[in-house]
């Protein structure tokens, strides 16, 4: 059976190295650092299983990425979790209404994020 695909969007490099470390023994975990690279990437023909999302980015924000993803007829019932450091409520749930799955606060928990991304596979493939 092949590992689902993670696919981690954050500009900064040590956290896309950590997140890939870390999961790497139980999916397959892909990391850019702009929204531009994974898009490529998406458009080469690659589709994860799920994403993880940082918001404060250069150029495209993760808000307008999540935005085109939630617009995309490809890649609209691809599961969100924003992972970010902007701790709003008012922000959490305007992202949520625009389509993240979940929504987690740097400094996180690796456990927790790991919990959150195995519930919104198995969720995502019950439907």
């Amino acid at each position: 059976m092949m590992k689902p695909t993670l696919l981690f969007i954050d500009d900064c490099e040590v956290m896309c190295h950590f997140l890939v470390q870390y999961f790497d023994s139980h999916y397959r975990a892909q990391a850019f650092q702009s929204a531009a690279n994974a898009w490529r990437w998406l458009d080469a023909g690659n589709f994860p299983d799920l994403i993880i999302l940082d918001l404060k980015m250069p150029e495209v924000s993760g808000a307008e990425m999540l935005s085109q993803l939630k617009y995309s007829a490809l890649f609209c019932d691809i599961p969100v979790i924003i992972l970010s450091s902007i701790d709003n409520s008012q922000e959490r749930v305007r992202c949520l209404h625009a389509g993240a799955a979940d929504y987690l606060v740097k400094p996180f928990n690796p456990k927790e994020l790991e919990y959150k991304i195995q519930f919104h596979i198995r969720l995502s493939k019950a439907q």
